[in-house]
């Protein structure tokens, strides 16, 4: 009777269109049981926040990455959130790149073959080998001025292949579909 009556209270309370905030005992009942984390991929005061949350926070709340310093370094490419980071295009071509390039036979391309990522490649790498792209330096990517192998250089990023198996860049891929199938009020679909 006394949750009932709570709960009513906080509806004649609450305004329209506004969420009605849980108790945390209303709270812990709703997450008790659940054993899934995040934890190793996240700065330990943003754990317990939902992944929609999560995806709008900075970079730098990712574990690994210096709140502040990874964060100024991202916005001069115009990333301010980890959904923008886990969107990259840039990361998203340069793993695509990675992952075909281990499907590639050397020197086996058919001769009326029409297979080009010229939109993605600054003209000096549209005719190489996806092997031989993958150890070209990030500037290779159609949009990346040459500063960017320097600034991206800092954080070990210092070919196509390397952004492509960027683990953070992947961790906050991962968030963002993640945070797709939420539910706020942990009910089931």
């Amino acid at each position: 009777f006394k949750i009932a009556k709570n709960q009513k209270r906080r509806m004649s309370e609450k305004r329209e269109g506004e969420p009605i905030e849980s108790t945390s005992a209303e709270k812990k009942a709703k997450t008790d049981g659940y054993t899934l984390n995040v934890n190793n991929a996240l700065d330990k005061e943003h754990e317990s926040k939902s992944f929609k949350e999560v995806i709008k926070l900075p970079p730098g709340a990712i574990q690994g990455l210096k709140e502040g310093p990874a964060d100024k370094l991202f916005e001069a490419f115009k990333i301010k959130t980890i959904k923008d980071l886990g969107q990259w295009k840039y990361f998203k071509i340069a793993r695509a790149i990675v992952t075909l390039a281990a499907q590639e036979e050397d020197g086996k391309r058919a001769e009326d073959s029409l297979q080009n990522i010229n939109k993605a490649l600054d003209q000096e790498y549209e005719k190489k080998s996806l092997k031989e792209i993958v150890e070209a330096p990030v500037s290779a990517l159609q949009g990346l001025a040459e500063w960017a192998d320097k600034d991206l250089g800092t954080l070990g990023i210092k070919s196509v292949g390397d952004l492509g198996a960027f683990k953070y860049c992947a961790w906050a891929e991962s968030l963002c579909v993640l945070a797709e199938h939420e539910t706020a009020d942990f009910g089931s679909k």
